[in-house]
């Protein structure tokens, strides 16, 4: 006899697995007003044959109730229990705190199960869908960065070497004319600055698209020029502290990082008012980390991805798209007349896979 109690149990639970919810509800509920209406019917004839009490009567009939309603309370939070596990797995998705884990609901019904069902399908099809949109991501980044090292490659060999060949040519002219013919040798003196300027701005170009110190000496010293280079020209005092000696890291984290350093360093220059301005970069505990502090007006930086681009900040949107490809962490700290601090971090594990 007591060998077929599980069996019994679980066959019980199978059937009431399959039992709608509010069929649930029902039969609780029922149960409870026939028992309740049975069991008050005796009890109230039991005590009137014997005699009892009114006041002890009406005791009784307040205790019944009560255990009427708890158990009615009991019944409906456990029948209601699969979809507060639903709100509460709602939530952990709200928060970022269970995309990788799966739905399971205790005791569930057809409608929950298929709530349940439904809704890890559209988790799976967004996770789908994301992962596809981080692919195109990085790619049209990587095409990015190819395409501008190809034009920085075009404007240094062709359109370079022709402003230098120019300028060459017009020193030239300038030295054969006589010192009499002082309105053509001024036209092309005038001539040649405009060529050494236009060379001068074009080397500018080409260093903002691939700048070579980056491929030649590293991410430490592109990141220390290209600080020193834009923020002291600004008036900005800059304070930059990277290591001396060369970071062993893949060249996709460095183009990366500099990018990151490059549009943080910009918008200081643009919008920050700063007077001084620090960036640091460093390795410890498996991370390579990335610092972009200035003393600046600040600015509302609480919201997330979608409120930065209603905002249109749409350098911050870029560098946090950019990090989270190489799988690491962005945190911005600013307030109002308060400066700003950007950091990023990135574990050297998921740059090695």
């Amino acid at each position: 006899m007591m060998a077929s109690q599980p069996g019994i149990f679980k066959r019980l639970q199978a059937r009431l697995s399959r039992t709608p919810l509010y069929s649930r509800i029902a039969i609780g509920n029922s149960i409870i007003i026939v028992a309740g209406a049975i069991g008050g019917t005796l009890l109230i004839h039991r005590f009137t044959e014997q005699g009892v009490e009114l006041l002890s009567m009406l005791l009784f009939v307040i205790i019944g109730i009560a255990v009427s309603v708890l158990l009615n309370v009991w019944i409906v939070r456990a029948a209601l229990r699969p979809l507060l596990e639903l709100r509460r797995f709602v939530d952990s998705i709200q928060s970022g705190l269970a995309c990788d884990e799966s739905i399971a609901l205790s005791n569930p019904d057809p409608d929950t199960s298929q709530l349940a069902a439904s809704l890890g399908s559209l988790i799976d099809q967004l996770e789908a869908g994301n992962r596809q949109l981080r692919q195109i991501s990085e790619r049209a980044i990587h095409a990015q960065e190819a395409e501008r090292k190809r034009i920085a490659l075009s404007l240094h060999d062709d359109t370079g070497q022709a402003l230098t060949t120019l300028i060459i040519n017009l020193e030239r002219l300038e030295g054969r004319l006589a010192d009499q013919d002082t309105g053509t040798k001024s036209g092309l003196v005038e001539a040649r600055k405009l060529a050494q300027d236009t060379l001068n701005e074009l080397r500018k170009i080409i260093h903002g698209l691939r700048p070579t110190i980056l491929d030649d000496l590293g991410l430490a010293p592109a990141i220390r020029w290209y600080a020193r280079s834009n923020l002291e020209a600004a008036g900005i005092q800059a304070e930059v502290h990277v290591p001396e000696e060369p970071l062993a890291l893949p060249a996709e984290l460095n183009t990366t990082l500099f990018r990151i350093a490059q549009e943080a360093i910009n918008n200081v220059v643009r919008h920050s008012g700063a007077a001084h301005a620090e960036i640091s970069l460093g390795v410890s505990d498996g991370e390579v980390w990335l610092c972009i502090e200035d003393d600046g007006r600040g600015f509302n930086a609480a919201g997330d991805k979608d409120e930065a681009i209603r905002m249109q900040h749409w350098g911050l949107v870029g560098i946090r798209e950019r990090v989270e490809l190489v799988g690491g962490c962005f945190d911005l700290a600013s307030e109002p007349g308060r400066g700003s601090l950007l950091q990023v971090t990135v574990p050297l594990s998921h740059t090695t896979r």
